[in-house]
């Protein structure tokens, strides 16, 4: 019995080790960040087999005009890596384990299946026209894909890999991003300015919320109570209850809002603005803008590290990624990357915490 616990716990230990900085608090992972970072480069191999290392931590980002995905190292702010796709890649999600990523294709009308490991294509998936937003649902079976071009949110069985019917959203209706929770998806409609509410056991409309002019990006509050929708033609982020589809708040930011990124706490988010060439962070609580930083051509998408000490945004005008510091509200890394960067996404193992 004794030696069956020695099993048990050595197995356990060595699952922890492997994970890497999955299993970390927050503050053994900026301590273990900041000692590899200070190594210097000799940490860092920039071969395309330790960019497919589960244990790495990178942000993957799409290139509308080089078709292709560059592969970021979150340590070094280098490109480690890169994957050809089809025509015109805007956005990327990845499966629970990270071990599968799957981008949307929009001139070629396909969803890629990405093996993280060997950083290649697997399969190639026909959708509808023009291909743009995605979400996954937690237990990675189902893929839902909004096309820009259509009134249909497209349902890709990721295990079968190929198409498993539509949601109908109406007869005009156009489909640009998507959120879900628990059974309901949220799919923004930016030539007719709503998002609409979709159960998805029922494949039913139970709710249209009405919004500003050309909602982009939307995302939900971690409870589900909130949804942040950046609306271009208003300029705004605006906030809405879920539970009545009310507008709770509308703040003013740069002109064409594209994406939003919520801190944890629900306390402040940072917006981007294509047409504006801008980040605003904002104050949600009070429901102010406290800074603007300027000259960001083509300031598209966003998304956090780990530990939300940092963001990255991409520039399409200007084929970079930067790298704002989110305490200090300043920019501290340029990151060039391929022609026209679409969205971006983290690649890091799920874990207590977080970590990078």
């Amino acid at each position: 019995m004794l030696d069956a616990k020695k099993i048990i716990i050595l197995a356990v230990s060595l699952s922890v080790v492997m994970s890497g900085c999955a299993m970390e608090t927050k503050q053994e992972a900026a301590q273990r960040l900041q000692s590899k970072a200070g190594a210097g480069g000799d940490n860092t191999n920039n071969s395309q087999s330790t960019a497919g290392k589960l244990t790495s931590v990178q942000f993957y980002v799409p290139s509308e005009k080089e078709n292709k995905l560059s592969v970021i190292d979150v340590v070094s702010s280098k490109v480690v890596g890169s994957i050809p796709l089809a025509e015109a890649p805007s956005t990327i999600v990845f499966s629970t384990t990270m071990r599968e990523a799957y981008a949307a294709n929009m001139m070629s009308s396909t969803i890629s299946f990405i093996n993280t490991q060997t950083l290649k294509v697997e399969k190639e998936v026909p959708v509808g026209p023009m291909p743009h937003g995605m979400v996954l649902s937690p237990d990675n079976k189902m893929l839902y894909v909004a096309a820009v071009a259509d009134q249909f949110v497209y349902l890709v069985d990721t295990k079968e890999g190929k198409e498993a019917g539509t949601i109908d959203l109406g007869q005009g209706a156009k489909t640009n991003y998507l959120v879900l929770f628990g059974d309901k998806l949220y799919v923004s409609d930016h030539e007719n300015h709503k998002v609409y509410v979709v159960n998805v056991k029922s494949k039913q409309v139970i709710m249209t919320i009405p919004t500003g002019k050309i909602p982009r990006a939307i995302r939900l509050s971690d409870d589900g109570k909130k949804l942040y929708v950046p609306t271009a033609g208003d300029n705004a982020l605006e906030v809405y209850n879920t539970a009545d589809g009310k507008l709770l708040s509308k703040i003013n930011v740069a002109q064409g809002a594209t994406d939003v990124a919520v801190s944890e706490d629900g306390l402040t988010a940072i917006v981007t603005s294509m047409e504006g060439n801008a980040v605003s962070f904002v104050d949600l609580t009070n429901g102010k803008t406290l800074k603007t930083i300027n000259g960001l051509a083509g300031a598209r998408h966003i998304s956090y590290n780990r530990q939300q000490t940092k963001a990255y945004v991409t520039l399409s005008g200007s084929d970079e990624v930067i790298v704002i510091d989110t305490v200090k509200q300043e920019i501290v890394e340029h990151i060039k990357v391929g022609a026209q960067p679409h969205g971006i996404q983290l690649k890091a193992l799920p874990g207590i915490g977080g970590s990078c």
